[in-house]
């Protein structure tokens, strides 16, 4: 390599690296601000910002476990609903119903009065 070429070289590596935290600054800081705006949850913050998300009965695993919002709708539920479930716990109210989380539903609430397959006796 003659010297121009070093200098040269040299020019463009301090100029990636005088631009390139500018510029990932600039990226980074437009994303959480898109995400503020939207009001979705921060990537670190979880459930703090936005709240979990209800489980959709047309997802995989709550196919997959009989899940129905209401368990009067599901004849093998023989009376018993989340609220009376091991793996349920109370969180919140949700469109006037009671909400929590269960083992089952990982990241995601049930309603009180929802049940599944998977039922299991509170001890």
């Amino acid at each position: 390599m003659n010297r121009r070429g070093f200098f040269t070289t040299l020019a463009k590596i301090t100029g990636v690296a005088v631009v390139a935290p500018t510029a990932l600054n600039a990226v980074f800081s437009s994303s959480a601000q898109a995400q503020k705006k939207r009001g979705a949850a921060p990537a670190a913050g979880g459930a703090a910002a936005g709240g979990m998300p209800l489980v959709d009965p047309n997802d995989s695993v709550a196919k997959a476990v009989k899940y129905v919002e209401d368990y009067k709708k599901a004849p093998e539920a023989k009376g018993n609903n989340c609220t009376t479930c091991g793996f349920y716990a109370k969180k919140e109210s949700r469109n006037g119903k009671e909400a929590g989380t269960c083992t089952i539903f990982a990241g995601k609430l049930v309603y009180g009065d929802a049940w599944c397959a998977s039922w299991n006796k509170k001890a």
